[in-house]
């Protein structure tokens, strides 16, 4: 016996006809027919009597029905219930970014998905590691730059140009900075330690190294404070700056050279192991990014 022709049985005798029944399951009538009479056969027993203009129940057919009309209805119950979770999204997706959600479009486009999904719950993190794929606990993680293998999808959102900048008032009692091969004389803030600065010139030179950061953060917000209070020269992006230059509070170093930037890359599970929301969530993202913006 197959529980599909099973439910097509309790469908027929709830819409008390084959014909509206039929209707409600989208299929022909003579298929239905059909599906009921393997039914009987399945199980040896006559269900139905068809009449001329209606059909009656038999006493085998009232057993089946008093045994699994609760169940099937409890099944289709549970499975619009499944549906509806579908369209409406709910449950917690946790976003793991370097900087302060909310100075990034990153975190005024997951509170608008969540006005739009009022049963959702967005967990913004900080953090810049490269585990987030061993953690367990992210569903979406924002990264710059190359990232190390790992069975998660890394989907490119845009490219993020660096800029090198200090304030004003930090290079006036020290020698002369001419060249970047001579940033390695001078206090340098870093938001990766790990990560090249590299710099080329329209000549064709090229200046490459890894700084020893006297101030290190996976936070930009970190690396842009101590820019401003004078505390050294900072790598940052170049959206992440744009007000500090237009209100003088930092200047731009070597705009001669192209400071190699990184991409900007949303990082989650393989599909077969998102949820609905989050995939939803990611489809969001990346229908309303934009360039960047200043802060």
């Amino acid at each position: 016996m197959k529980l599909d022709d099973l439910d097509l049985f309790l469908t027929v005798v709830k819409a008390g006809s084959f014909a509206s029944a039929a209707r409600q399951r989208a299929i022909p009538t003579s298929t239905l027919s059909r599906r009921i009479q393997q039914l009987e056969t399945d199980t040896g027993r006559k269900l139905l009597v068809r009449h001329a203009k209606d059909m009656s129940l038999t006493k085998d057919g009232q057993l089946l029905v008093q045994q699994f009309s609760t169940v099937f209805d409890d099944i289709h119950l549970r499975l619009e219930s499944v549906d509806k979770e579908k369209e409406d999204f709910s449950g917690v997706i946790v976003i793991n970014a370097p900087i302060i959600p909310l100075k990034h479009q990153i975190g005024p486009l997951a509170l608008e998905f969540a006005k739009l999904h009022p049963k959702v719950q967005i967990c913004f993190q900080l953090g810049n590691q490269n585990n987030y794929h061993l953690r367990g606990d992210i569903d979406i993680a924002l990264r710059f730059g190359h990232q190390p293998a790992s069975d998660w999808v890394a989907k490119r959102l845009s490219h993020n140009p660096s800029v090198i900048c200090t304030t004003p008032d930090y290079l006036n009692d020290k020698p002369d900075l001419t060249h970047p091969n001579q940033l390695v004389r001078y206090d340098l803030l870093s938001p990766s330690p790990q990560q090249r600065w590299v710099f080329n010139h329209i000549s064709g030179e090229s200046v490459k190294f890894i700084p020893n950061a006297r101030i290190q953060s996976d936070e930009l917000d970190t690396i842009h404070r101590a820019a401003v209070a004078g505390l050294g020269i900072a790598r940052l992006p170049e959206w992440y700056t744009k007000k500090s230059f237009e209100n003088g509070e930092l200047i731009q170093l070597f705009p001669d050279w192209q400071m190699e930037g990184s991409d900007v890359a949303l990082l989650y599970p393989q599909r077969k192991l998102l949820s609905e929301r989050t995939q939803a969530l990611i489809d969001f993202i990346f229908e309303h990014w934009k360039p960047f913006e200043s802060l």
